[in-house]
């Protein structure tokens, strides 16, 4: 099927007449701020970056944030529930602690979950995003925690000008009804966005279905000739049911079905809240001072059930787990732009303050013969990070830029653990971890063609609150370390032909004392050593000025690095679990008078599931998909019909691997499944 797909695509492009296009496929002139917190120009970025406009997510056919990343070199996406929920994404190789190594920010701010599901994707409707960076490499310089593998920037959308209203209605398989109304404007010194959106669908799978209603507002005004003030809420609402997991071996013999749900009654919610408020004031010409506050409280629930037989009589059990955190931020920054002598010059500096509290409480029951016997553990950590961070930017001449960057944070963790059954157990303590992160690149320009860099990069990661506790007891420990690593990036952008550019980068990293799921303990532990590497690379080709290729490659190899014991076996040298080493991409964009088609593959090669660091099973098998859609607009009128997973592929994106025998269960993924998405746009 993947060789099919490159011979379309190579026909297309040798056989299409030699016309140029007015608009160039690369563009190294967009604007971005992931990489040094402040406006940049693309071309003057020393890292792998991805700019995807909302433009592109429309006429690609996303409809959640997972849709957009599918396409994107050396990062791939899982699910627990086959929707944007319980969703993340890895990049450059991290399995299964991908959640908490790729930090995801709304317009600089954090929406990483101090706790271990990392970033709540369902909670950002596409319809709101303006444009997505995706920054890959360690970002600890600039961002802190949790930006080991990379960093996600979502840049919201702004309002301006007359009054704007946007209807949007989604329907699909799966009984799936989407409908979103926005209203953006803007009058003298005050902007507004805003957005209701709501969100119902069955799902692939028995116990698959998702509700969510979301409420956004993006406001800016300017009080003073100097003064900027932005402030941003949003609020969240979801439920959700979790099918669980299907044997392998119960689907290749037809006991199970691939819709089948192992816990058909097992569901959980979620309720998020946040308002984030920003002043910017200039106050020099070249001198800009930026003061952020923010507030998240969020709060979900888990209930668990299950029953059986044993020895003729029946038992049953029931578990909840509660969880709630509230984030309050201090983020001020100031921003010198002027050249030192004569070398023009940016230089950063800011302080980012956290506090996250954080309650997890786990209950739950088991009845025999009647009688039900109680359990519960309560843990309260509150983590505090404090960090300051410096970035300097200087030319030393026209094409030359030199960048620093310095980093020291320190994270503090209060914690109380009760045990309700036991509380002889109950414990409390005060911790705290001192660590620094540098940066340091030199990125040549080729004119306005592309350019040049070679990155290196120290960076770290802190557990997050529920590494902490044992899952097994609900204790909590207190030997688990900070993961530190450092990473070297050789890249460049090359744009020199208006109908053919594209990147490639070589990275290296390694990390020590890697946080990890011990599956044979059932705790959190720390890996010695580990190193990747890879390549990443993306063309983009315009073969006339109705037909667009891209193609993106890129190789990832994971490895537990140096003699180290998991289960009484060295697994030096093994395989990191659910990294596939390879993953290609292709594109073809074909517009005709109001249409555009697009029709976009996605290979990803096979990998060895969660929890198998011995190696010992066999692997998931790597798939190719293909999604189409079709696009058409009129005036004021769009409409995109979709079908994902054209070819009917059957495939799972998540498995996990079983420590006491050959098992591994999977986490099926949807398979055909159509969309129809209509929008209308009018001024009031």
């Amino acid at each position: 099927m993947l060789y099919t797909v490159f011979s379309i695509l190579f026909f297309i492009f040798i056989s299409a007449p030699n016309v140029f296009a007015e608009e160039v496929p690369y563009k190294l002139d967009n604007i971005v701020v992931t990489a040094t917190r402040t406006e940049t120009v693309l071309q003057e970025t020393p890292a792998n970056i991805t700019v995807i406009t909302s433009d592109e997510m429309e006429q690609k056919g996303a409809t959640t944030l997972i849709d957009i990343f599918k396409e994107e070199p050396s990062i791939t996406t899982k699910s627990f529930s086959g929707n944007v929920k319980q969703s993340s994404i890895d990049m450059r190789g991290y399995g299964e602690a991908a959640p908490q190594n790729v930090l995801f920010l709304i317009d600089g701010r954090r929406v990483n979950n101090v706790d271990i599901s990392g970033a709540d994707l369902a909670q950002i409707p596409v319809a709101m995003i303006e444009r997505i960076e995706i920054y890959r490499g360690s970002a600890s310089v600039m961002f802190g925690d949790n930006a080991s593998a990379g960093a996600v920037n979502i840049i919201l959308k702004k309002g301006e000008g007359k009054p704007n209203v946007m209807a949007k209605m989604f329907t699909g398989s799966y009984d799936t009804l989407s409908p979103s109304l926005s209203l953006s404007g803007g009058f003298k010194k005050f902007s507004y966005f805003l957005l209701s959106s709501s969100h119902d669908s069955n799902g692939y799978r028995e116990n698959q279905n998702l509700q969510m209603k979301d409420v956004f507002g993006n406001f800016s005004i300017d009080p003073f000739k100097n003064l900027t003030v932005n402030i941003k809420a949003g609020h969240h609402k979801d439920r959700y049911g979790m099918p669980g997991a299907v044997l392998w071996q119960d689907l290749i013999s037809g006991a199970a079905k691939r819709t089948d749900a192992s816990t058909p009654s097992d569901n959980a919610s979620t309720e998020d809240n946040f308002v984030d408020m920003e002043a910017a004031v200039k106050l020099a010409e070249d001198v800009k001072l930026s003061i952020g506050g923010s507030y998240r409280k969020r709060h979900n629930a888990s209930y668990f059930y299950s029953s059986g037989v044993f020895f003729g009589f029946p038992w049953s059990s029931e578990g909840n787990g509660m969880g709630s955190l509230e984030t309050y931020g201090f983020t001020p920054r100031i921003v010198i732009d002027k050249s030192l002598y004569r070398f023009k010059n940016t230089f950063t500096m800011g302080f980012d303050y956290y506090k996250s509290p954080t309650t997890l409480d786990s209950s739950g029951g088991f009845t025999f013969f009647g009688v039900t016997t109680p359990s519960q553990t309560l843990a309260d950590i509150t983590k505090t990070d404090y960090g300051i961070y410096a970035n300097e930017k200087i030319y030393p001449c026209d094409n030359l830029i030199l960048d620093i960057g310095y980093r020291v944070h320190k994270a503090v963790y209060d914690s109380n653990y009760t045990d309700y059954v036991t509380p002889t157990l109950s414990t409390a303590y005060r911790t705290h971890d001192r660590k620094e992160a540098f940066r340091a690149s030199i990125n040549y320009l080729f004119s306005k063609t592309g350019n040049a860099f070679i990155t290196y990069a120290k960076g770290f990661r802190f557990p997050s609150t529920d590494e902490l506790v044992n899952t097994q007891t609900g204790a909590i420990t207190t030997d688990l370390r900070p993961q530190t690593g450092w990473e070297i990036n050789i890249g460049a952008r090359w744009n020199p032909f208006k109908r053919f550019g594209g990147s490639l980068t070589l990275f290296q990293s390694k990390n020590h004392d890697e946080i990890f799921y011990n599956p044979f303990t059932f705790t959190n532990s720390n890996y010695e050593k580990t190193r990747r590497r890879g390549i990443e690379t993306q063309m983009n080709f315009l073969v006339t000025k109705k037909v667009r290729v891209g193609i993106g490659y890129s190789y990832t190899e994971a490895k537990f690095d140096g003699s180290q014991l998991i289960n009484n076996t060295d697994v030096d040298g093994n395989d990191i679990p659910l990294v596939p080493t390879n993953k290609v991409t292709s594109n073809i964009s074909y517009s005709f008078n109001n249409f555009v088609a697009n029709l976009i593959a996605v290979y990803i090669g096979d990998r060895y599931a969660i929890s198998d660091q011995l190696n010992s099973h066999r692997k998931l098998p790597g798939y190719t998909t293909c999604d189409f859609n079709l696009s058409y607009k009129y005036k004021d009128l769009e409409a995109l019909f979709g079908i994902k997973n054209l070819t009917n592929v059957e495939y799972s994106e998540l498995g996990v691997a079983s420590t006491t025998s050959s098992r591994i269960n999977l986490y099926p993924s949807p398979e055909r499944n159509y969309f129809l998405r209509l929008t209308y746009t009018f001024g009031l």
